[in-house]
């Protein structure tokens, strides 16, 4: 009987084989991981877009319950809450249960680089405000009927990226209730 008639064990890799390895992982990482990083423009659009439904379901809130719904913007830090005047009484404090009754969105923080700013984008056609936020006192009232008050109020928030100035949205609602959005292309305007 020989002395070879056990198997040999497995062979493991050399350091030589996992660094390149590791190389050939990192190279492609390091081209794939770019193209999944949200731009700038992107992050706006879609602060822009959650702003634009979340005015859609204090007005649609207020047409439901046949109450007086606010929608309030603090500049100072970054959010803004939607109330519902949940007693009847034709005011709104802005309450935890005022928020609670509105059984929306409640109070929402911006995402931490976007801000209620215009950029370096100029005013949407129509609106004549200075603003970041176009609306009296920094907010929007609806009435029970889902039209702004005081009768005829238009204003428009206007939401940018800190680290770029051409990356602008704006959020529009017009006396009848209607939102509407828009977004500023460096070439093109406003669209």
């Amino acid at each position: 009987m020989s002395r070879n008639t056990f198997p040999r064990a497995p062979r493991g890799f050399t350091i030589i084989e996992l660094l390149a390895v590791v190389a050939i992982v990192s190279i492609m990482m390091a081209i794939i991981l770019p193209k999944f990083r949200i731009s700038e423009k992107t992050e706006v659009q879609l602060a822009g877009m959650q702003l634009a439904q979340d005015v859609d379901v204090a007005r649609t809130r207020a047409l439901s319950t046949r109450e007086m719904v606010r929608v309030a913007f603090k500049t100072s830090t970054r959010t803004y809450g939607g109330y519902l005047d949940e007693d009847g009484n034709g005011t709104i404090a802005e309450s935890d249960a005022e928020w609670q009754a509105l059984r929306g969105f409640g109070v929402r923080e911006l995402p931490a680089r976007i801000q209620y700013s215009r950029g370096a984008a100029g005013a949407i056609p129509g609106d004549a405000g200075s603003g970041a936020v176009g609306f009296p006192d920094g907010r929007i009232e609806f009435d029970s009927r889902g039209l702004t008050m005081p009768m005829g109020t238009r204003g428009v928030v206007y939401l940018a990226s800190q680290n770029d100035p051409y990356a602008v949205v704006a959020v529009q609602v017009t006396p009848s209730g209607n939102v509407r959005f828009w977004t500023h292309t460096q070439a093109g305007g406003w669209q």
